[in-house]
C-alpha cells in the first residue's frame, strides 16, 4: 500500500454520518486522526462509482502516510472497517458502529474506554436495564415460518461475569484489573478459545494467588524441548520431572524440609519476586535448586536467585529443560575460564610454589666461591646467635 494506491467502496455499503453513540464510545478509544479519519470515508461514500487515490486522503485531512495506517488498523482492529486488497487497488467496507449494550457486553471495549475517560465517565453512559417482563414474540409464528430461528446479535465470547465468578470460588484475584482483562480478552480471541479455556490458564499459571498475564504468555511461547538435540543426564532428567510436577513454592518447602529447615518469610518473598519477572514454577524450581547447590546452607541465597532470575527473564528461559541446558552452559564457561586463567597465570610468571630443591631433576650448581662465602656468613650468624645468649 503506498500513497498512490487507489481504493474505491462496496456497492449499497452506506452507512448514516456518525451520531453520539460513535462519538462518546467510539472516539476517545479510536483517537483525533482514525475518527476522522471514519468520518471522512463515510462522507465520500459513492456506491462504488469512482476511485481515488489514497494521497486525497492524506491530503485533505493533513496526514502522514504512516499516521493514515495507524489510524486505519485502530478501525479494522475496532471492526468498523473492512479493507481488501486487490490488484486493480483497495476496497472499504463499513461495519456500523455497536449499540451501547452490545459495545458494553464486549470486556475489552468497556476497559479501553474506561483506561481513556475513567471509570465514573463510563458508568454515566451505561444503558439502563429495563424493568419489568420482557415481551417475548416468536419469530416463526409471527411470520408464518417453520424451522427459522430467530437472528440472534452477537456478543462477546469473553464473559466476564462467569470469569470472576470461578475466581471467587478458587480465591483468586486480579493485580490490575483494568490492564489483566485486556490481555485475556486477546488471549481468548487469539487462541479462539472460550472464556473457561482462558480462565483455566489464568489458574494455572497464577502467582500467590494472583493472575499473572505475563506467566500465561509464557505458558502459550512455550516449545516442547526437540528430540535428540541434547542428552539429559539421569540427574538431569530427575530435576526436569521433578521441577514440572510442583509448585515453586512446594518445591521450596521439600528443599527445605530436606535441610531440616523451615521456608521463612523472605524466602516466599524471593519466590513471587521470580514470579513477578514472569517465569513459569518450573523455571523458578531450578533456579532453586541451582542456589541450594551452590553453598552448603539451609537459607536460599536470595541475592544470587534473583540476579540468575533475572538473567534467565532477560534471555527468555520459558522450561525446566532451557534451565537445566543454561545451568550448564554457565557451569562449563566457568570451568573453561578458569583452566585458561589457572593456565595464563603459571606461563605468564613462570613460578611456583613449589621448591626447585624438591624437584626430582634438581641439581645444585652452586661454585666453590659461593659455597665458601655462604659457609662464611652461616659462621657470622651463628657467633651472634652465640653472643645474644650470654
Amino acid at each position: 500500500m503506498k500513497p498512490n494506491t487507489s481504493f474505491s467502496f462496496l456497492k449499497n455499503n452506506y452507512l448514516a454520518p456518525t451520531g453520539a453513540s460513535f462519538t462518546h464510545l467510539y472516539g476517545p478509544i479510536l483517537g483525533v486522526q482514525a475518527s476522522q479519519l471514519y468520518t471522512f470515508l463515510l462522507s465520500l461514500y459513492d456506491q462504488g462509482k469512482e476511485k481515488r487515490l489514497i494521497a486525497v486522503i492524506l491530503n485533505h485531512l493533513d496526514l502522514g502516510f504512516a499516521h493514515f495506517l495507524e489510524s486505519l488498523d485502530r478501525l479494522i482492529a475496532m471492526n468498523l472497517l473492512e479493507v481488501y486488497e486487490t490488484e486493480e487497488g483497495l476496497q472499504f467496507r463499513f461495519v456500523p458502529p455497536l449499540e451501547a449494550d452490545q459495545f458494553f457486553a464486549n470486556v475489552a471495549y468497556q476497559k479501553l474506554l474506561e483506561k481513556k475517560i475513567g471509570e465514573a465517565a463510563v458508568r454515566d453512559l451505561l444503558p439502563e436495564n429495563p424493568e419489568g417482563e420482557k415481551r417475548k414474540v416468536n419469530f416463526a409464528s409471527v411470520f408464518g415460518i417453520d424451522g427459522v430461528l430467530t437472528p440472534q446479535r452477537k456478543t462477546s465470547s469473553f464473559s466476564l461475569e462467569h470469569f470472576k465468578q470461578l475466581m471467587a470460588r478458587d480465591g483468586l484475584r486480579f493485580e490490575n484489573e483494568q490492564e489483566d482483562l485486556l490481555v485475556l480478552y486477546a488471549i481468548t480471541e487469539e487462541k479462539n478459545w472460550t472464556w473457561y479455556e482462558t480462565y483455566l490458564l489464568a489458574k494455572e499459571t497464577a502467582a500467590n494467588l494472583i493472575i499473572s498475564t505475563k506467566r500465561m504468555r509464557q505458558k502459550l511461547t512455550q516449545q516442547p524441548p526437540e528430540k535428540g538435540k541434547d542428552e539429559f543426564t539421569p540427574q538431569e532428567k530427575a530435576i526436569i520431572r521433578e521441577a514440572k510436577n510442583k509448585t515453586s513454592r512446594q518445591f521450596l518447602a521439600g528443599i527445605k524440609k530436606a535441610r531440616k529447615a523451615v521456608v521463612t518469610q523472605s524466602e516466599r518473598q524471593v519466590v513471587s519476586d521470580l514470579a513477578q519477572l514472569g517465569l513459569l514454577d518450573e523455571v523458578i524450581n531450578v533456579i532453586l535448586l541451582l542456589t541450594f547447590n551452590k553453598v552448603a546452607s539451609a537459607n536460599l541465597n536470595e541475592k544470587y536467585a534473583l540476579k540468575v532470575g533475572n538473567d534467565f527473564a532477560y534471555e527468555g528461559i520459558k522450561t525446566a529443560e532451557e534451565a537445566v541446558l543454561k545451568i550448564r552452559q554457565r557451569q562449563d564457561s566457568h570451568t573453561q575460564k578458569a583452566k585458561e586463567k589457572a593456565a595464563k597465570s603459571g606461563s605468564a610468571t613462570g613460578k611456583t610454589n613449589v621448591p626447585k630443591w624438591s624437584q626430582p631433576n634438581y641439581t645444585n650448581q652452586t661454585s666453590q666461591e659461593e659455597q665458601a662465602d655462604l659457609e662464611q656468613q652461616k659462621r657470622a650468624l651463628l657467633e651472634k646467635l652465640n653472643q645474644g645468649g650470654e
